[in-house]
């Protein structure tokens, strides 16, 4: 084993503070802020903030926060406004020589919006590649049906295969190239039935941040896009409860105080088509269990003292079906009962700690465990148990107002097993798969995976209109004993007023599947495959609530995973993805919500050296999206969303040819396949138009929406159906029109 990366990380990791550490003290101070609605505790973007004694002026980002740098020593009076919110008291702070000033605000909405008033000034940058969507604005998202990851698809660069699936594609990726995070607690299962409905409530969603690339050394594992999803975290209004009745499913949210220091929530949902059709029959079987899917989240958080906060999060989601398939048509295979679950389970307890004025420490212990189970006729079945016990420390130390060094430890440890008789997965790209044809493979797997990743990071205002990040990221996974060296960095500038520019490149590392490095069906030789990232944004505030954004990415992937004509896994593919994206977003205070996107993305593969390159199955060319929301009242709501998808990469069928079934030597037909994904289908497109009405009482509130999805009935193909011999086919189509009503109600 080589030991050479981790004893220079060791040495850079202590460098830095050594080598700045003697700097006289900086004569001057910083505020560190962050501005939130009282009511919700969500983000107040685009809030004016100014320094009365120097007159200095900046606005909070999408985030709610703020920074005011190069305060002089002692008292100063801050002042704050927003369109639509009561202007609070001004704050006095005490400004300390070299010290950052943390302070959180509150504001309280009012009816009437305040005039515009156009201000100058910083503004906070976001990280390279980060879009972001709070809670409120997951609920109002015209055709997400107030679900938290399927809102997400409304965002840049974000695109699914079609109406059934949820999973994400980001950036010209798979859904396997994304990390999804809840509350520091990574997410395995972050859709039920792979797509219905997300596995988290979003009444408990605070913000998620989508990192499509170009992030920092902060995140790494097997990862090229990061979904990083928060709850919430304070409660200021005592005892709160929540119930949504829709078409789908019901949930609750409750939540309350633990004294003045402390708070907690319980959520929780169920589908219930299975409680009123308890089975059903049709000529090839019968459903002897309707799917049936459930899901909770626990939080609870207290303020130990004025420096440690400690909370602990549990949740977990579970999916159930069953049927029966015993008609004379009826493959053999598959022939009688058929059972599927799955779940996930996720823990986590977290200590907040502010060491010293200069120092932060963030550490976890987690535990997340992914389970699944079916069995399917006389002989398959698959049964998998896959825990994950991490521990994390984060911790930041503050150099001076302009120089900020962040550094990271995670250990993880994965036992897991696999266990059953079943057909090895096909692969991405792979057509003339037949199951009849596929020798059934005996599963009897259990790995002990380890995992360490260990990162530094640097950030540094060079200059007052340039600053920089550097960091360094060494992962190591015992499972392919090898350690991944991945630098990452970013440069920022300040063109001009209200514009600014950033430039980030990173290497990015991704262990194989574990299907693919099991004995049974893999290659336990495997190493991971790689992802250099190039990341080119500008970013421009036109107005106070007006943001513009336009991004050129280009990845360059190596290593890849793909199968030998003897279909044994080896690291000898390659790819890209290269793109390019605007972005332009209003906001009016809490009346109005809108934006329009557009994605040009092209993505390539090639499986084996000496093959030409082809379209990557999840590969969109053109993408389109508007969005808005405006309340006509303060109780009435109406949203639209249109979005335009260039349609999905397939193989198609050129014939068929007879072969002898080698289970019964009946003739059958197997098709016969172009070059891979050689063709398109026709372009998706489809409306989608939300309607709220609220009624308000003196200690409750009640809420109706419906959505129309597809509300012009747009006939968009899914796939095509054929006859046996595949001389004729039939077109399959995703979603109709679909009216979706729910009702809500708060006390």
């Amino acid at each position: 084993m080589n030991r050479f990366p981790i004893y220079v990380l060791l040495v850079l990791s202590f460098f830095p503070v050594t080598a700045f550490g003697q700097q006289a003290p900086d004569p001057t101070g910083e505020i560190f802020g962050a501005v939130y609605q009282r009511d919700l505790e969500q983000p107040v973007p685009s809030a004016r903030i100014r320094i009365v004694e120097t007159n200095q002026r900046t606005v909070t980002d999408q985030n709610g926060e703020f920074r005011v740098r190069d305060l002089p020593p002692g008292e100063c009076i801050l002042t704050v406004s927003a369109s639509g919110y009561q202007p609070p008291e001004d704050v006095v702070i005490t400004i300390e020589p070299g010290q950052t000033t943390e302070l959180k605000i509150y504001l309280e909405q009012e009816a009437i919006e305040l005039d515009e008033v156009e201000v100058t000034g910083e503004r906070a940058a976001a990280p390279v590649g980060r879009q972001t969507l709070s809670g409120s604005e997951i609920q109002r998202v015209p055709g997400s049906t107030g679900d938290a990851l399927r809102a997400l698809q409304a965002l840049p660069s974000i695109g699914v295969a079609n109406d059934f699936s949820g999973a994400l594609y980001i950036r010209g990726g798979s859904d396997e190239d994304n990390l999804y995070y809840f509350d520091r607690v990574p997410i395995g299962y972050p859709y039920h039935f792979g797509g219905i409905v997300s596995s988290l409530s979003s009444e408990v969603i605070e913000r998620i941040d989508v990192y499509a690339g170009g992030y920092g050394a902060e995140f790494g594992v097997d990862s090229q896009a990061v979904i990083d999803i928060y709850s919430r975290n304070k409660n200021r209004d005592g005892f709160r409860a929540k119930f949504n009745l829709n078409v789908l499913y019901s949930e609750g949210l409750l939540e309350g105080q633990i004294s003045d220091q402390g708070f907690w929530y319980f959520a929780g949902r169920r589908s219930y088509i299975d409680l009123f059709l308890g089975s059903l029959a049709f000529d090839s079987g019968a459903i002897t269990a309707f799917p049936r899917f459930w899901d909770y989240q626990v939080k609870g958080g207290y303020d130990l003292n004025d420096k440690h906060q400690l909370s602990l999060n549990l949740f977990a989601s579970g999916d159930n079906f069953a049927l029966k398939l015993d008609g004379e048509d009826v493959d053999e295979d598959v022939r009688g009962n058929i059972s599927f679950g799955s779940g996930f389970e996720g823990a986590g307890i977290h200590l907040r700690s502010r060491l010293t004025d200069r120092v932060t420490s963030f550490l976890s212990l987690t535990r997340s465990n992914f389970q699944f189970d079916v069995n399917v006729g006389p002989e398959l079945s698959l049964k998998i148990d896959a825990p994950d016990y991490v521990l994390r420390e984060d911790i930041t130390y503050t150099l001076n107002p302009k120089h900020q060094l962040e550094t990271g430890v995670i250990l993880g440890f994965e036992p897991g097993s696999a266990t059953g008789k079943f057909i090895r997965p096909p692969d991405e790209g792979e057509v003339d798969y037949d199951p009849r044809f596929i020798e059934k493979q005996e599963f009897d797997e259990s790995v002990s995976g380890r995992r360490m990743e260990v990162y530094l990071q640097d950030r540094y205002k060079v200059l007052p209109f340039l600053s920089v990040v550097l960091g360094l990221r060494v992962d190591y996974f015992n499972l392919i004993d090898d350690f991944s060296i991945q630098p990452r960095g970013s440069l920022l500038l300040d063109i001009m007023e209200g514009s600014q520019l950033q430039f980030s490149y990173g290497n990015y590392y991704q262990v194989p599947g574990p299907p693919r490095l099991t004995q049974s069906v893999g290659n336990p030789d495997l190493t991971t495959s790689q992802a250099s990232h190039y990341v080119l944004e500008f970013t421009r505030q036109v107005s106070e609530g007006t943001e513009f954004k336009f991004a050129g990415y280009y990845k360059d992937l190596a290593n890849l995973v793909t199968n030998d004509d003897d279909m044994i896994y080896l690291n000898q593919g390659a790819g890209f993805a290269q793109g390019t994206e605007v972005f332009l977003r209003h906001r009016a205070g809490d009346r109005f919500l809108g934006w329009g996107s557009y994605t040009y993305g092209l993505s390539k593969r090639r499986d084996r050296p000496e093959e030409p390159y082809r379209y990557y199955s999840f590969d969109q060319t053109h993408v389109a999206t508007l969005a808005a929301t405006y309340r006509l009242t303060p109780t009435w709501e109406i949203g639209l969303k249109w979005q335009y998808r260039t349609g999905n990469p397939y193989t198609p069928v050129e014939g068929a040819t007879q072969k002898t079934d080698p289970r019964n030597d009946e003739l059958i037909y197997i098709p016969n396949y172009a070059e891979i994904n050689s063709a398109r289908l026709p372009p998706y497109h489809r409306l989608d138009v939300k309607l709220s009405k609220a009624f308000r009482f003196n200690s409750w509130e009640m809420s109706f929406f419906l959505e129309l999805l597809n509300a012009y009935n747009r006939k968009n193909l899914l796939d095509f159906s054929y006859n046996d011999d595949y001389s004729e086919k039939d077109e399959i189509y995703q979603f109709p029109i679909i009216p979706y009503l729910g009702i809500t109600t708060e006390f």
